[in-house]
């Protein structure tokens, strides 16, 4: 069975509860249909790297741990001291969001009547949310605890907390000072003072996983998420030309017998001066390539800790011994082939292309195509000028949307404003002949669509008023455009372009009429 992705958009569009239930019914529920293809199983190149590695540094005498991905803050200062608040710049700060204090006012039990007339437990509802906000209750549980105690439907209980409590949507993410980890080393402090005591020296420890980097750019070397292999050997003695000849028996089991090292000329403050060094291997083209680091902890950074003996850490990039091993010289493609070497036609790309923000009720979908009916009808009209795009009520509410433009001499709308967004040989562009494949969506459209979502917010949010400004557009993200990840990989890593530029210069106020 192929699904009808246009019928089911529709009805998600109409009423996304019933769309929910009714579309089980394209689902086969009994019946043997379907065997597993053996012939199709398959590694990844990364994960069979990683495969290898462990089982050499076991071999070699090294223990494999798990380390927290998830680290404080605190851990980077003590690790690396002055040069801490550079390192803090490529981290993923992690946030939170705060449990909001719902009450269950009179409006909002005549909402919930709306949804089930019949409803008398408000009682049993208040408790429910009171233990959903001192977090007896899990936020992945709410809609069954909902389902259970108040003997009601599934769609009944989401169509409650979507349409009934704006507290759920309006809820701001609070950073914490926990981060995900750029670097393994910065667990390996925390991992042998915890050890201190209780290893017989020498300590031989190694971890695989990944690392997060908040990269300025995703390109061909560069992304958030990679791979390390990080071993550590603690002891009473050991000098660094000891800790070179264990990283070349390391490289020489994984098939790389030509090795050289190379000091560092700036040292990682959690390094002693003049002890870290750049690992590279000869490729059989002959070309040296840096895959590692390596070098001793400073007796200051092992001190905070109470570290009693020197460690020494090694650090492999498993992604760069994979690209090594397969000739690929994208990072991503060798990580991401799904994205990467997948063919996307120019329809398939122009049907991914969506609204960021778009109107969710039948109102909001109402005042979206009369902005867009009075900003056709007064494009050319010059500036200063002001229309009245909508007014109505939303919610007993009386509200007014103005189309404007203050810039004497220009017209409503600006030249790029009826651009239609169109993909063409995988490019995708805005035109205004419609070349390509179009989406349907013009500048104008998806403006209309965004202002349209806001007036909900307003009302949800019990705001005033709200205004938006759009001028020279440079980019998808100011025209309230949403390209998926996929079609995003797919389009750089065949060196197309995403082109949506132009003069659109229109500007959109929403308030609530006193």
């Amino acid at each position: 069975m192929k699904f009808d992705l246009k019928y089911i958009k529709s009805l998600m569009e109409k009423d996304y509860e019933e769309a929910w239930v009714k579309t089980k019914d394209l689902l086969d529920i009994e019946g043997k249909k379907f065997e597993l293809r053996k012939d199709q199983g398959k590694s990844h190149v990364i994960y069979d790297f990683i495969e290898k590695a462990r089982k050499i540094l076991i071999k070699l005498g090294f223990e494999e741990l798990v380390l927290p991905v998830i680290l404080d803050e605190s851990l980077v200062y003590k690790e690396y001291g002055p040069e801490a608040a550079l390192i803090l710049d490529r981290l993923f700060y992690l946030a939170g969001l705060p449990r909001p204090e719902i009450g269950l006012s009179k409006e909002k039990i005549n909402k919930i009547r709306k949804i089930i007339p019949s409803f008398s437990k408000e009682d049993i509802l208040k408790k429910i949310l009171r233990e959903y906000k001192i977090g007896k209750i899990e936020a992945d549980d709410l809609i069954e605890t909902m389902i259970i105690r108040l003997d009601i439907k599934e769609e009944e209980a989401t169509q409650i907390i979507d349409g009934v409590f704006p507290e759920f949507k309006t809820l701001t993410p609070i950073p914490t000072s926990l981060t995900l980890r750029s670097h393994t080393t910065a667990l390996w402090f925390p991992v042998l003072a915890a050890m201190q005591k209780s290893r017989v020296l020498p300590v031989q420890l190694f971890h695989v996983g990944p690392k997060f980097r908040r990269e300025q750019q995703l390109d061909k070397t560069h992304l958030y998420t990679s791979h390390t292999i990080s071993l550590v050997i603690e002891n009473d003695e050991i000098t660094l030309e000891d800790t070179k000849r264990i990283s070349i028996l390391i490289l020489k089991e994984l098939g790389y017998p030509d090795v050289r090292f190379e000091i560092k000329k700036g040292t990682s403050k959690y390094y002693a001066p003049q002890t870290e060094y750049e690992i590279f291997i000869k490729h059989e083209t002959g070309q040296w390539i840096e895959i590692g680091d390596g070098g001793f902890y400073s007796p200051v950074s092992l001190a905070k800790f109470g570290i009693e003996y020197p460690v020494f850490n090694l650090g492999i990039g498993v992604e760069r011994f994979a690209m090594i091993q397969t000739g690929i010289d994208d990072i991503r493609k060798l990580t991401y082939p799904y994205y990467y070497e997948q063919v996307l036609s120019d329809e398939d790309i122009a049907e991914k292309i969506d609204y960021e923000m778009e109107p969710r009720t039948s109102t909001g979908k109402e005042i979206m195509k009369s902005i867009i009916k009075m900003a056709e009808q007064h494009k050319d009209e010059e500036a200063p000028v002001e229309i009245i795009a909508w007014k109505g009520k939303i919610r007993d509410i009386p509200v007014e949307l103005l189309i404007w433009e203050q810039d004497k001499g220009a017209k409503l709308l600006g030249k790029a404003s009826l651009n239609e967004i169109c993909v063409k040989d995988g490019s995708i562009i805005g035109s205004i002949k419609g070349e390509g494949v179009g989406t349907g969506i013009r500048f104008l459209d998806a403006i209309a669509a965004q202002a349209a979502r806001k007036t909900e917010e307003m009302i949800d949010k019990h705001e005033s008023s709200f205004q938006i400004r759009v001028k020279m557009v440079k980019k998808a993200s100011e025209l309230n455009i949403k390209i998926p990840q996929d079609v995003r990989f797919y389009i750089t890593s065949n060196e197309k372009r995403i082109d949506l530029k132009g003069p659109v210069f229109i500007g959109i106020t929403g308030r609530v009429m006193e």
